[in-house]
C-alpha cells in the first residue's frame, strides 16, 4: 500500500565529534578531513561510540564542491569545512565548470578510505550531497536563483554537468565498496526552493541521478534523506511503501536485515540516516520506488 508521510529534519549537516574521541585517538582537525588514515579512525570510533552498524564518511558537505574547484576553508573540530570564497561570481562563469577530479585532494582520500574500510569488513555508508547543496558552495545562491529566471538554458547546461559529476562520484564509491549511499540535498529541498524549482530543477536533477545509478545498485541501497523522499512522493517522482521490521531492531539493523533479505530494493527513505543507532518509533523501513 502506498503511503504519504511527513518528515521533520532534526539533524545537522556537520558531524559532531565527541571530545572524548579526539582526546583518546589523537586525531586532529582539519587533518581528519584531509587524511584517509584519520578518516578511518574517526569513522570507526564514531560507529563504536554510537553503537551503530555502519561507518560513514565524509564528515562534511563540501567534498564534492571542493573537487569541482570550490574554495573551502577546512575549519577545526568546532567549525567544520565551509565556503571560503565562491568559485563563480556570475552565471556566465558557470560554463567554466570542469569534470570532477576523483584522483586527488580530499575526495580521493574519501574514496580510498571507503575501499580500506570495506576491506576491514566494515559496512560503509558514503555521504553524497545533491546538486543545490554542491552549487551553494560554488556560487552565491542569490545569483544562481536569478539565473534560473533569466538564463534557464545556461542553468540547464550547468545542472547537467553537476548531475554527471554526482553520478560519477556515486559509481566510484560503489566500485570502491560502499554498501550504502546516503543522499541528501538540504539546500535544494522543496521547502526552500518551492514546488516549481524543485519539480523542474533540483528534484528533477536528483531523480535523473537516481535513475542513472539504479542499474548499479545490486546488493547496495541508497538511503534518501526524508526531505528528499517525502518531496518525491508529494510531487510524483516516486511511490513509497512500508516494509515491516522487527520492533526490537535498531534502524540500522533493520536496514541491514533488509539488504540481506531483499536485494531488489534499491532506495529507502522517509527517515534520517543518523537514526541508524536507535530503536525505531515505528518498526518500518520505507521502500521508495521511482516512477
Amino acid at each position: 500500500m502506498e503511503h504519504i508521510v511527513t518528515f521533520k529534519c532534526e539533524g545537522e549537516n556537520l558531524e559532531q565529534i565527541p571530545e572524548s574521541i579526539i582526546q583518546r585517538t589523537g586525531i586532529s582537525f582539519p587533518k581528519a578531513h584531509l587524511d584517509q588514515e584519520q578518516m578511518m579512525i574517526l569513522a570507526k570510533e564514531l560507529k563504536a561510540y554510537k553503537g551503530d552498524r555502519f561507518v560513514r564518511v565524509p564528515f562534511c558537505v563540501t567534498v564534492e564542491a571542493e573537487a569541482l574547484g570550490g574554495r573551502i576553508k577546512l575549519g577545526d573540530d568546532k567549525n567544520g569545512p565551509r565556503v571560503d570564497q565562491y568559485l563563480f561570481s556570475t552565471i556566465e562563469e558557470l560554463e567554466r565548470i570542469q569534470e570532477i577530479d576523483l584522483t586527488r585532494g580530499r575526495i580521493k582520500e574519501v574514496l580510498d578510505a571507503v575501499e580500506r574500510l570495506n576491506r576491514d569488513n566494515e559496512i560503509v555508508a558514503l555521504n553524497v550531497e545533491g546538486p543545490f547543496t554542491i552549487i551553494s558552495s560554488l556560487i552565491d545562491p542569490m545569483i544562481f536563483y536569478k539565473g534560473i529566471r533569466k538564463n534557464k538554458e545556461r542553468i540547464d547546461k550547468f545542472m547537467k554537468m553537476i548531475e554527471d559529476n554526482i553520478v560519477k562520484y556515486i559509481l566510484a564509491g560503489i566500485a570502491r565498496g560502499a554498501k550504502i549511499i546516503s543522499y541528501g540535498d538540504p539546500v535544494g529541498s522543496l521547502d526552500i526552493v518551492g514546488p516549481k524549482v524543485y519539480q523542474e530543477i533540483s528534484g528533477q536533477t536528483t531523480y535523473n541521478i537516481l535513475k542513472r545509478i539504479e542499474p548499479f545498485l545490486d546488493g547496495r541501497i541508497v538511503h534518501l534523506c526524508g526531505k528528499t523522499s517525502t518531496a518525491f512522493d508529494k510531487l510524483g517522482f516516486s511511490e513509497t511503501y512500508a516494509i515491516e521490521a522487527n520492533e526490537d531492531l535498531t534502524y540500522g539493523e533493520a536496514i541491514l536485515q533488509l539488504m540481506n533479505s531483499n536485494q531488489k530494493i534499491k532506495f529507502i527513505g522517509h527517515a534520517c540516516i543518523k537514526k541508524t543507532p536507535f530503536k525505531m518509533k515505528k518498526a518500518v523501513v520505507w521502500n521508495v520506488c521511482l516512477k
